[in-house]
């Protein structure tokens, strides 16, 4: 059984103990103490970081009653003085008190209980067992939070004696088979919790909720406190200062005029895509007319050494939309795409010519007897192989071995 010195003290930062146990790992070594205040990944809490013996202590994990730190190597000795990495710590109790108040008043203001915790190295959650969350509530639960950590509450970890516990009103109960240790924000919060916390509220420093997400039928809530709240807001405020500066506006305005620019942006994109349209539509009419005629049907033959796959795509459609035309399209870059394309009253089969024509030149492709797409092919081929297809159609007088 190793004493667990963060039960007392979470502001326990060195100490000396005896070493239990140890035995090699994948890692190096792990070691149990007679005590410790390392505090090992549990309930939703990463572990403590820090040295044994000036030996960095790579993860800490709980087994029983036991706690085992790993490192890469074995201490010396039978006694080690252990360091742990305060910033770290006090940075896990600030965001771990503030989900006890986080979580105590999403059940008084919206009876909504915490299923879960994380507390990841950026991110902080609770799940609330709530569906959709309104921002007034959101905004409330927030504002109250933070009235209680500006109160600076006392905050208190004791052990108690399983038969206490039904005269406790406690948010939520304690795992059976231990001896509960309960954490209490006077007059806030009182629930079972082995974490590490903050001697009272001011310590928190601040409570910010993030962003509000759906989850499993609930909702999903990420938050910060302290110190990477304070972080979140000077990054945030350095950009918004900045884009502010380039727009010559203030700060609060800057919303408006990102929404407009942004509105502004999708009007020019529309703007664009119309004339894209209009250019195609015209480009479709200079390639008919430059049209191979061949058994009462026009035949356009077209390499484009950088264009979009899509808009040659885009492009044989314009074309065969008119009656007895067919469309042999290719474009180099970025990548190798060829576009077998017929109007509706051409009784040819595109997948088929393809399918030869790659036989022949290399690449592959499918398609159906009106479109087919291929690729793969060098494109020192293409121009060739196009040439090529061109002339089996011409020499089946459009209309024979290939129907």
């Amino acid at each position: 059984m190793t004493i667990r010195l963060y039960f007392d003290d979470s502001f326990c930062r060195s100490f000396d103990a005896h070493i239990a146990s140890s035995h090699p790992s994948d890692a190096g070594w792990e070691i149990a103490l007679d005590r410790t205040c390392f505090y090992p990944t549990s309930g939703g809490q990463p572990n403590d970081l820090g040295t044994l013996n000036g030996i960095p202590v790579l993860d800490v994990r709980e087994e029983g009653s036991g706690i085992w730190h790993v490192l890469p190597e074995l201490p010396a000795g039978e006694t080690v003085h252990g360091e742990i990495d305060w910033p770290r710590r006090f940075d896990h109790m600030q965001q771990h008190s503030g989900q006890h108040i986080l979580s105590a008043v999403a059940l008084e203001q919206l009876g909504a209980q915490t299923v879960s915790f994380h507390l990841g190295a950026e991110v902080v959650t609770i799940d609330l067992d709530r569906g959709k969350l309104a921002p007034e509530a959101a905004r409330a639960l927030e504002d109250e939070s933070n009235r209680l950590v500006m109160a600076d509450l006392p905050v208190r970890a004791t052990l108690v004696a399983p038969a206490d516990l039904p005269r406790l009103n406690l948010r939520k109960q304690p795992t059976k088979g231990e001896q509960p240790r309960i954490v209490e924000i006077s007059g806030v919060d009182l629930s079972p919790c082995g974490g590490t916390h903050v001697a009272s509220t001011g310590q928190i420093g601040m409570i910010k909720i993030r962003r509000l997400e759906h989850y499993k039928g609930g909702t999903r809530v990420e938050f910060l406190c302290g110190w990477r709240a304070l972080r979140d807001y000077q990054w945030k405020h350095e950009a918004v200062s900045s884009l502010a500066r380039d727009l010559s506006i203030a700060d609060r305005e800057l919303e408006a005029a990102v929404r407009r620019l942004v509105a502004g942006e999708k009007d020019t994109r529309r703007q664009i895509e119309e004339l894209r349209r209009q250019l195609l539509a015209y480009e479709a009419s200079a390639l008919r007319a430059r049209a191979q005629q061949a058994g009462g049907h026009s035949l356009i033959v077209q390499v484009f050494p950088d264009r979009a796959a899509l808009e040659v795509k885009q492009l044989a459609g314009l074309l065969t939309a008119e009656a007895g035309t067919i469309a042999l399209l290719a474009t180099l870059s970025p990548a190798v795409r060829l576009v077998f394309m017929r109007a509706q009253d051409v009784d040819l089969d595109m997948h088929g010519l393809l399918r030869v024509v790659t036989q022949r030149f290399g690449g592959g492709g499918g398609g159906r007897p009106e479109t087919a797409e291929g690729g793969g092919m060098s494109p020192d081929q293409v121009n060739e192989a196009l040439a090529w297809a061109a002339q089996q159609l011409v020499s089946t007088t459009l209309g024979g071995a290939l129907c």
